[in-house]
């Protein structure tokens, strides 16, 4: 925002990060503004002055996970850039590189539980601000890896195998975000690092090349 000062943009993201904690957590109606104030460190004034209320605090808690989703996913502005035709094997490629981004972020990034927890909780119980999920996220993001999908394939992008396809493909990526504690428990690991991430996303990788080869009627 044109004259905003350092600290303006601190207590607003520090409202967002208590947001995304607290409406995630304990949900929209549990989190008052003074525990939300409280969280974020700041007067509980700032929500009314910044968002103009709790539920413009949650709108842009929902505005800033499709920022942040948009850029780990498919690099930002590549949304909108990438080529309207590709290669089957790069159109594979591109799939598998926003596959790495994912689960990278999803696997070790501090900040994706918090964004998962409000992301789950908008999906069970939508709220004016799962629309924004949705439209800036779900939907752009998911048609773009369709439509690499179909150039991978060679099928309809728009296809309903296709569109089921992307959100199976989206669903075992994002297990490892919810299912965490279990994964980590079940393979005996300490925690999710480097290695540990790069172990999932090439299981990954494999079981969407497969079901790619497959579509193609290549042998995997």
């Amino acid at each position: 925002m044109i004259g905003t000062s350092d600290a303006d943009r601190g207590t607003r993201e520090a409202l967002i990060r208590a947001g995304l904690e607290l409406f995630g957590r304990i949900g929209f109606d549990a989190s008052s503004i003074r525990e939300i104030a409280q969280t974020a460190g700041v007067n509980s004034a700032g929500i009314a002055y910044h968002f103009g209320g709790k539920g413009g605090l949650r709108r842009a808690c929902a505005e800033a996970i499709v920022a942040t989703m948009r850029e780990r996913v498919l690099g930002g502005d590549q949304l909108a850039l990438l080529p309207p035709a590709l290669h089957p094997d790069e159109a594979l490629e591109a799939v598998l590189m926003a596959v790495s981004r994912v689960i990278a972020f999803a696997t070790r990034a501090p900040e994706s539980e918090a964004i998962a927890r409000f992301v789950v909780r908008e999906m069970m119980e939508p709220s004016p601000a799962f629309d924004l999920l949705y439209e800036g996220m779900v939907r752009p993001i998911h048609g773009r890896l369709c439509a690499l999908w179909g150039m991978a394939t060679g099928t309809d992008p728009e296809a309903q195998g296709t569109r089921l396809a992307v959100f199976a493909m989206m669903g075992q990526v994002l297990y490892f975000r919810l299912g965490r504690p279990a994964v980590i428990r079940r393979l005996e690991w300490d925690g999710i690092g480097e290695p540990e991430g790069e172990a999932i996303a090439s299981t990954i990788r494999a079981a969407v090349t497969a079901s790619v080869l497959a579509a193609r009627g290549e042998p995997s």
